[in-house]
């Protein structure tokens, strides 16, 4: 026992190669709002400048600790990390990953109030620096549609729906009394940690507030393990930690039949995420080839354990869909499950007799619920407009409980905004300009789920609504939101990659930068009289977003619909707003653009 009664909370960082991410997650830890802390820094012998960038940090926080080992991966890491921690509660983060202002303080809070043995909640990832929602299946969004505490089997079997150890505060003792820790010699290794914790726990705390960004790499040659999930490589590595799952089943089948059930439930609808991918139709690197490939190798694997699975499928409860793709693995009908894949993965339980046929299809493509139908302006209040994509038979019986809004650069603030059920719309007037990510909570037949009002069609568009002075912009396909004033820039070329920016609206604009994804940095834009100065030719390489703070404290994307001058040469107005590809929206008055008295 080596635990400080001192120490409130350890959090342990897993370092390895991210050198350039890692000081901005040591600072967000530094603002957790905890007394007695310690950060344990464990570095799996980084390459790059992780250590040096580490060691500057350290020098002026003697919370945090700098533990380098021989590189063996991030499991060995935490389970080094758990065994010397000396808080009453522990907590994991990757070091290229960010944790959410004030984020342990709330689990911690809940753990304490609840009796629980740990407290989760919700994650959010960035991609390039700006925040989308993460949780793409609806089981995996509706563990954190309210804050709740699970106990029961069934509530403690959903948690493992999400398979993320890192948006969570654990109490330490249980993890250490248990054994619960990441597997050694396993590339994915963290579902084997939540589903051994999620059995384990008498008591789980869940909160719906986001505590975890989670950075998704794009324009990066290094990419995550959880981004390469089409490739075959993976396959070996998804068949290991699926192997490790497969034993803890068989181990505690006599002891939780039901859980176990689940787990391997959950385990196995992600073993085939490679398939779902090579199997899309939008997938030209893929072919039904390497489709039948993948499938060979699963099926040589799987038939390890046929007569286990048949015994699971025999007593349990899985949906059809699991069944179906069981069948077809162990029987090598690898063309009716391409098709299967391919062609009906996206919806289940769909009957184009109670829908509208254009909505039936967008289910198909889609299995959502709800979307934004537009923006509009009455008596001076401003509103986005609902509408629901459901059966006839169940419209009396969906409703929104909460819709809310988080910053998507660079701030955490959350925005609980008025809805109104009756005329099924959420008032926006009173926010602060600026882009965000909408949330919103439903209620289906009295059972909560958790939703992003977008649908992806074929044709999603960016539509730009004019309210006077004010320019609101809805992204339909990314349930990115964005309030700005029209006009609001005017721009001046000098020559020489040289720039002058005029804002017409000074009181408004506190801060100009430009981020550059590649380096995670802001090269702020230095002001000249009463212009702000652009340097084109300064700019580091990669993709450059320039981003605005206004007196709200907002950050929004700067957006030629902005500019009073936005005739000029499209090349010069598309250097000043952006260098590079990024997913940030561009889009060009016209068809797409909607006056508000249309």
């Amino acid at each position: 026992m080596n635990r400080d009664n001192n120490v409130t909370l350890s959090v342990v960082v897993l370092s390895y190669n991210n050198e350039q991410y890692i000081y901005d997650c040591l600072s967000s830890i530094a603002k957790q709002g905890i007394d007695s802390y310690e950060v344990l820094v464990i570095d799996d012998s980084s390459t790059d400048n992780s250590v040096e960038v580490i060691n500057d940090f350290i020098k002026d926080h003697p919370q945090f600790e700098l533990i380098q080992k021989p590189n063996s991966g991030g499991a060995i890491s935490s389970q080094i990390g758990i065994a010397r921690a000396k808080g009453k509660y522990l907590a994991l983060v990757d070091s290229d990953d960010i944790v959410a202002d004030n984020a342990y303080k709330k689990l911690i809070k809940r753990i304490e109030e609840d009796g629980s043995d740990f407290a989760s909640g919700l994650p959010m990832k960035m991609v390039n620096g700006f925040m989308h929602t993460f949780l793409n299946s609806n089981n995996e969004r509706n563990v954190f549609v309210e804050n709740r505490v699970l106990s029961t089997p069934q509530e403690l079997e959903s948690y493992t729906n999400q398979v993320f150890y890192w948006n969570a505060v654990y109490n330490t003792e249980f993890l250490r009394t248990n054994k619960i820790e990441m597997p050694a010699n396993l590339l994915i290794a963290d579902r084997i940690f939540v589903y051994k914790a999620a059995m384990r726990a008498k008591k789980i705390s869940v909160i719906n507030d986001v505590v975890y960004y989670w950075r998704k790499k794009e324009n990066s040659d290094k990419i995550s393990i959880t981004d390469q999930t089409a490739e075959f490589h993976m396959i070996a590595d998804r068949c290991d930690s699926f192997q490790s799952q497969i034993k803890l089943c068989i181990q505690e089948f006599k002891n939780n039949i039901k859980y176990n059930k689940a787990i391997w439930e959950h385990s196995f609808v992600r073993l085939y995420y490679p398939l779902y991918d090579i199997a899309n139709p939008e997938n030209e690197a893929k072919d039904y080839k390497d489709f039948k490939e993948a499938c060979e190798r699963y099926r040589n694997f799987l038939l390890q354990y046929k007569a286990f699975f048949v015994h699971l499928v025999a007593n349990s409860d899985v949906p059809v869909n699991s069944k179906f793709i069981t069948e077809r693995i162990l029987t090598k009908h690898y063309k009716q499950l391409y098709n299967f894949i391919a062609d009906e993965m996206r919806f289940e339980d769909l009957d184009p007799q109670t829908l509208d046929i254009n909505v039936y299809n967008t289910l198909l493509r889609n299995r959502q619920l709800i979307s934004v139908k537009n923006i509009v302006e009455e008596e001076g209040r401003r509103y986005i407009n609902f509408q629901f994509l459901v059966g006839t038979e169940d419209r009396e019986e969906f409703n929104i409980e909460e819709v809310f809004v988080y910053n998507r650069y660079f701030r955490q603030d959350k925005f609980i905004l008025e809805y109104d059920d009756v005329k099924r719309r959420v008032d926006i007037t009173d926010l602060p300009d600026g882009t965000y990510v909408i949330h919103v909570i439903c209620n289906l037949r009295g059972k909560k789920q958790y939703y992003t009002p977008a649908v992806r069609e074929e044709l999603a568009k960016v539509n730009t609504y004019k309210f006077g002075e004010k320019i609101i912009t809805y992204n339909t396909h990314s349930a990115i939101l964005t309030l700005q004033k029209k006009n609001r820039f005017t721009v001046l070329y000098q020559g020489n990659d040289e720039y002058l920016l005029g804002v017409n609206y000074p009181e408004d604009i506190k801060e100009i930068f430009f981020f550059n994804v590649k380096e995670n940095i802001r090269i702020p834009v230095k002001k000249q009289g009463d212009f702000y100065k652009i340097s084109i030719s300064e700019l580091p390489e990669g993709d450059n977003v320039m981003i605005y703070k206004n007196s709200d404290g907002m950050y929004t994307t700067v957006r030629k619909i902005e500019f009073s001058n936005s005739s000029v040469d499209k090349e010069i107005m598309d250097r000043i707003i952006i260098r590079g590809k990024i997913e940030i929206e561009i889009e060009p008055e016209g068809k797409n653009s909607v006056e508000a008295d249309e």
